[in-house]
């Protein structure tokens, strides 16, 4: 059976996109169909308007429709026909002659700004901005721009490569007709709701290739689309009519987020310790509609012992986007958050005693390095020696963060069954998940860890601002300063 991977989809939909241009008119559930079983046989302007790697790809394709899971071919064939159908004639202009790609997302438009970021850990005056764009460098750049297909006109999209590798190497040839420092007193005379909007200096030229991006956006030359799976409601289906795709501008041109970000209204309703569950569930309101939560649980393969993470979404769809615990640390200590990890360390420490544990190098909560430890080392502190005993505290940690949410004999009683016949990384895990995700959940529950409400409101708009690409940007009292500012691009789908 064909599993498809996240490059098959996406090249997919870039295939899409180009047969919708070339027919100039809706294409068809067959027509996508028929050129992922012979794409070779398509007209030479379909092909040559799809970037994708087609010596890997295409024989992917074929495979992938004729042995693939048959609800899933057809789930994505007509995500990538509703999405094609869309996007061609509204957002991208109809036989505007582009090619879509999906080859050059990482290593060259999202790889320019990794570049940019990195230059920025190393040359920032500022320490604080160094630390958050060594959280924002890696990674795949996503949080600067999440576009999983590219559409560039085709005759000037040797062009647009060129200088996105001029700003790589550090020398672009564009000129941006402002500056950071216009813009902050631009911001500056024209406060707001009494709020106070700030740039932070050291962006330099990571500013500069923002605003050439939304200049190849603003004129049609080069439009960043992020993708999502398009699924019919249960009424469309009863209907048996095309659902509707939503789509979406992420206009960040100079101050444009930041200025935008005044009205994000998130609103943190409660948080649920999932006492039968590895994770912890914060749950909000965003501009007053209930249903979004961020779900904070391990990520990791079943061979690792890592951080949680933080996914927000809204129902069963990932359509947020995560946030890492070293990224939530931070924008803690930023918000003056940290008291309530200080709280909870306090809690720790009382149970542990004498017994040190050890900080992690990434962030303020407890390391996941002490339970790969625990995992993998037969002896020692934190080791499968200590595990089972040591255990016992951890269950009466989660239970004091979670105010008897989690019971201690419940936690033990779980543990006991991922340990089985010893199988320590199992039980390590399911400490790591239980710790770590309690620890973020108590940070902002309602009346808990000596920090006001406001606070945390505050915490939970960074964290969305960042897991939805909007970019790193810091709530105070009547205080917004933007550390890092997202690229422009269109969100389709979620």
């Amino acid at each position: 059976m064909f599993k498809a991977q996240t490059e098959d989809k996406e090249s997919l939909q870039a295939l899409a996109f180009s047969l919708r241009q070339n027919k100039g008119s809706d294409i068809t559930f067959d027509e996508i169909k028929n050129a992922m079983i012979n794409y070779n046989a398509q007209p030479y302007s379909v092909r040559d308007c799809c970037g994708i790697d087609e010596t890997k790809l295409v024989p992917r394709f074929n495979n992938w429709a004729t042995v693939g899971d048959e609800k899933d071919v057809e789930g994505w064939i007509n995500s990538s026909m509703w999405t094609a159908n869309a996007v061609i004639g509204s957002h991208v202009p109809s036989r505007g002659d582009y090619i879509f790609y999906n080859t050059i997302g990482d290593p060259v438009f999202r790889g320019a700004f990794k570049k940019l970021a990195q230059d920025v850990v190393k040359n920032a005056k500022n320490a604080t901005v160094r630390r958050v764009y060594s959280i924002v460098s890696e990674g795949t750049g996503d949080k600067w721009n999440p576009a999983d297909v590219i559409a560039i006109k085709k005759d000037q999209s040797n062009k647009v490569i060129r200088e996105w590798e001029n700003f790589k190497k550090g020398k672009p040839t564009y000129k941006s007709d402002t500056t950071i420092k216009k813009e902050n007193e631009k911001l500056l005379k024209n406060d707001k709701n009494n709020v106070s909007l700030n740039l932070v200096d050291d962006m330099g030229m990571l500013f500069d290739y923002n605003q050439y991006v939304d200049d190849l956006y603003k004129s049609n030359t080069c439009i960043p689309i992020s993708l999502k799976k398009v699924a019919p409601t249960a009424k469309e289906l009863k209907e048996v009519t095309t659902p509707s795709v939503l789509i979406k501008k992420f206009d960040h041109k100079a101050t444009q987020g930041i200025e935008d970000s005044i009205n994000l209204d998130i609103e943190i309703t409660s948080v649920d310790y999932k006492p039968d569950a590895m994770k912890c569930i914060v749950n909000f309101k965003l501009a007053g509609e209930s249903g979004h939560f961020m779900d904070i649980r391990g990520f990791e393969s079943s061979k690792k012992v890592a951080n949680v993470q933080m996914q927000l979404q809204k129902g069963t769809a990932a359509n947020h986007g995560k946030a890492t615990l070293p990224a939530f640390s931070l924008i803690t200590i930023l918000s003056n958050g940290l008291r309530a990890v200080n709280t909870a360390k306090k809690i720790r420490k009382k149970l542990f005693g004498n017994i040190i544990i050890p900080s992690s190098p990434d962030h303020k909560f407890t390391d996941y390095q002490l339970f790969n430890r625990y995992a993998f080392n037969r002896t020692g502190r934190f080791s499968q020696e200590t595990i089972s005993d040591d255990a016992k505290l951890w269950a009466e940690y989660c239970n004091q963060l979670s105010s008897d949410k989690m019971s201690v004999s419940k936690f033990i009683e779980q543990y006991n069954k991922k340990l089985g016949r010893n199988n320590y990384k199992d039980a390590a895990k399911y400490l790591k998940n239980k710790v770590q995700s309690y620890e973020v959940g108590y940070v902002l529950d309602k009346g808990k860890g000596k920090i006001s409400d406001l606070i945390k409101q505050n915490i939970m708009k960074s964290v969305y601002s960042l897991a939805a690409s909007k970019g790193f940007r810091i709530f105070g009292n009547k205080k917004i300063t933007d550390y890092m500012t997202s690229s422009t691009y269109i969100k389709v789908g979620g």
